[in-house]
């Protein structure tokens, strides 16, 4: 599994078929019943957002989803019926908000009443310049969040295969939910064809959880010790949430098409040389990550205090297999040692903090320090953001549909350059999702050839940089 932008999938070309809600399956969402209760916070975010974007006449690009290739013939109805399976396990995928009032209102559309069929679109007479418009333009139409569906599965058919592509507005999913499409749909088609397939354990309720997640938000004030614990954090840095240690030049509010750029740092054994310097010191691969991207920083900025913000799961054993907002956002904050070893072990206690830290929903201390005045409210606009996924653990890895694929996001626009560090089976790597600029992209390349260095300096191969493929060329200009 990839993860970059969508040009870089390259489908090879073909018959192009999408997967729509049969007529009675569209009338079924249409009356489906209201589904009591708030949407999870981070939905809200989502779906401010997309009123914002469509009262101001901009395009809704708040998708992501991931391709990949099959192998077997094409069964156009057996897709169809592993569809229809895939969704019906889960709440959060059969769900659609009514915006026309000031509060949203969740429809859910029962699982007894989905069905999908398949019909075949006009492929484009220019392959490798249409296919990327054509997904694109079938994803924009499809994937929002007041309407049912609001995600859309096809597949391009070749003579040995087809590669599918997937993509569901962000209101009813996460990154992870995302890597775990390969899997269970493979699981389906194949049953769908009729191979025995072990059964997948149940989904839990995303609804349940949302429902959770706000009695625990109303059980929370400023005195709450997690609220307290990140007011402390925040304070110590100036009451300031973490930005990109390189200037992006972008003036204040201004934002800018974005650009998926990535960057291999190691290869092969070089990766678990990483691990093993990171065991040593006394913590894990994922303090070492974060320890990296501290000493980075210090390169940089010559701060000697870390303060990263974080995206952590929050699945139960009932919710691993579901789909839909399972994650929070929780202060990674420490100092640094004076050497990498010592970083480690600091990066390990505050990874542990911000555990903690995560089982209180973030809008809950955010909301307490804008009250408070610690945090002006111009600070949540686009702060910086690290993701990291050891993407190996994934269902489905070291199966075709898995590692041929690749997971994009909808290509909007930005004011930072948030990191995805992600750890596969054979290499180590950064991304961001940063300014279509030149002054983007020379900034991405100035943050990668500090961590570079810090590899270096720790006697790993490091891979070289290559700042022409890492600026890019054929800038996008786009409004997304």
């Amino acid at each position: 599994m990839r993860i970059a932008a969508l040009a870089e999938l390259a489908p090879a070309p073909g018959r192009v078929f999408v997967l729509r809600p049969t007529a009675e399956c569209r009338a079924a969402a249409d009356a489906a019943p209201v589904s009591p209760g708030a949407p999870s916070f981070l939905q809200a975010d989502h779906l401010d957002a997309y009123r914002a974007k469509v009262a101001a006449g901009g395009v809704h690009r708040a998708w992501t989803g991931t391709a990949g290739e099959f192998s077997g013939a094409f069964s156009a109805v057996a897709y169809a019926e592993a569809l229809g399976s895939f969704v019906g396990r889960h709440e959060g995928l059969r769900t659609w908000f009514d915006l026309s009032g000031s509060v949203p209102v969740r429809h859910l559309v029962p699982a007894e009443a989905i069905a999908f069929e398949a019909v075949e679109v006009e492929a484009p007479a220019d392959w490798p310049g249409g296919w990327e418009d054509l997904l694109v333009g079938l994803w924009d139409e499809q994937c929002r969040p007041d309407s049912w569906a609001p995600f859309l599965l096809g597949a391009i058919v070749h003579e040995d295969g087809f590669t599918y592509f997937w993509g569901c507005d962000h209101a009813f999913t996460d990154g992870a939910s995302q890597l775990m499409v390969p899997a269970e749909l493979g699981a389906a088609y194949a049953a769908a064809l009729g191979a025995e397939v072990e059964p997948l354990p149940e989904a839990g309720s995303f609804v349940t959880y949302a429902a959770a997640e706000g009695q625990l938000a109303a059980e929370c004030d400023a005195e709450t010790p997690a609220v307290r614990e990140w007011i402390d954090i925040v304070s110590r840095h100036g009451g300031r949430l973490p930005r990109f240690p390189v200037s992006l030049g972008l003036d204040a509010g201004e934002t800018a098409p974005v650009r998926v750029r990535r960057w291999t740092a190691l290869e092969g054994e070089a990766v678990d040389a990483l691990e093993t310097l990171c065991r040593a010191a006394g913590g894990r691969f994922t303090s070492g990550v974060f320890a990296l991207l501290a000493h980075t920083e210090q390169r940089l900025t010559g701060s000697a205090d870390y303060l990263g913000i974080t995206v952590l799961g929050t699945r139960t054993q009932q919710t691993a297999m579901s789909h839909g907002w399972f994650c929070n956002f929780a202060p990674v904050s420490m100092p640094l040692g004076e050497t990498f070893a010592e970083t480690v072990l600091a990066a390990e206690k505050a990874f542990g903090t911000a555990r903690e830290l995560a089982r209180t929903p973030v809008h809950v201390p955010l909301g307490a320090m804008v009250a408070g005045g610690v945090l002006a409210p111009t600070e949540l606009a686009s702060p910086q953001m690290v993701s990291y996924l050891d993407v190996r653990k994934f269902p489905g890895a070291g199966t075709t549909p898995f590692d041929t694929g690749l997971h994009f996001t909808g290509e909007g626009r930005t004011a930072n350059a948030s990191l995805w560090v992600n750890r596969f089976a054979d290499r180590f790597e950064l991304a961001t999702q940063s300014p279509d600029t030149e002054t983007g992209g020379r900034a991405v390349v100035t943050y990668a050839e500090a961590l570079h260095d810090v590899l270096a300096d720790l006697g790993l191969p490091v891979r070289p940089v290559d700042a022409d493929q890492i600026i890019g060329t054929g800038h996008a200009g786009h409004d997304r």
